[in-house]
């Protein structure tokens, strides 16, 4: 088992991660990325970005690579590896996992939400190249055209009334009898000239050659299509904390304004916590925020040890 001692320890590498990892850096943290697949997070399936400050259209893969390209200039080390266990308590923070253990000062919490598939046949094949999962990131693209929106909770009402101005037309596909949203949002949608709903209806395959064409229901429709904006819910990646750090409704990270969870020295960044607007830009906003609060709070700990003090309180 290798180990490792670093000030600050920044799991998970999507923007908020790797952002959170140049401001550390930059502040003179030794800082090291713990991340168990790849770099890039969630945007990683995002084909084309056409929001993020700086670039008029970049891919997803591309802007990883180009944040990898910064993170590994500011000198700061990328671990390949899986958290088996924590212990967050203390002026010392460990991270085992299968072939490390990291001991930091500051923990930095970054490892995103999974968006909840459809789990369809073909859905696969067209992830981030017709279906999508994030109206605000990618319904610019479907100017003039047929899509669907699949859910029926408040998140999927509110893509098709943001979607509704955009889109040629909506169909909703939603697997319970009725909306499970607010009355008040139900009714802006009954009120959408180019919006038709189908309850107790799931998508059973998607199908194209080239780009997406169609979506086969339960029921055997098939309804064509030029995209799809899934919105059945999201899964915040904290299941390895266990019940070390409080969870917020829906296992968010529950932060303060730090972004500093009930942990004296542990943050969140990006969309693992609790949070309204879930975007890049917001999610690099959050690396900033809780780098920064870490630095001082590494800072305020180097202090206590210098001066025989007592440590910050939590």
């Amino acid at each position: 088992m290798k180990e490792r001692k670093c000030d600050l320890l920044v799991i998970g590498s999507g923007p908020a991660g790797m952002t959170a990892a140049i401001y550390a850096a930059r502040s003179g943290l030794d800082t090291l990325i713990l991340e168990s697949t790849g770099a890039g997070g969630q945007i990683l399936s995002t084909s084309e970005i056409e929001n993020y400050p700086g670039f008029t259209s970049i891919s997803g893969a591309e802007l990883a690579m180009k944040l990898g390209e910064q993170v590994e200039h500011c000198g700061v080390e990328t671990i390949y590896d899986e958290v088996s266990s924590v212990s967050l308590q203390g002026d010392k923070k460990t991270i085992i996992c299968h072939e490390t253990t990291i001991t930091a000062k500051a923990i930095i919490i970054a490892t995103g939400a999974s968006p909840r598939k459809i789990g369809c046949e073909g859905e696969e094949k067209f992830l981030g190249a017709g279906i999508h999962f994030c109206a605000l990131c990618d319904g610019a693209f479907y100017k003039d055209k047929d899509i669907i929106v699949a859910g029926g909770g408040n998140s999927a009402v509110e893509e098709v009334l943001y979607l509704s101005p955009i889109a040629k037309s909506i169909t909703v596909v939603n697997m319970m009898p009725k909306f499970n949203a607010f009355a008040y949002l139900i009714e802006k949608l009954e009120n959408l000239p180019n919006v038709k709903v189908f309850h107790n209806t799931e998508i059973t395959a998607v199908s194209g050659d080239k780009k997406l064409e169609s979506i086969k229901t339960s029921d055997g429709k098939i309804i064509p299509c030029d995209g799809i904006f899934v919105a059945i819910g999201r899964k915040p990646n904290t299941a390895f904390l266990g019940d070390s750090v409080e969870l917020a409704v829906g296992g968010y990270l529950a932060v303060n304004s730090k972004l500093e969870t009930n942990i004296s020295g542990v943050f969140g960044a990006g969309d693992v916590c609790e949070k309204l607007v879930r975007q890049i830009v917001t999610a690099c906003s959050d690396g900033a925020i809780s780098a920064t609060h870490a630095a001082e709070f590494i800072r305020s700990l180097k202090n206590f040890s210098d001066s025989g003090g007592k440590p910050p309180p939590s």
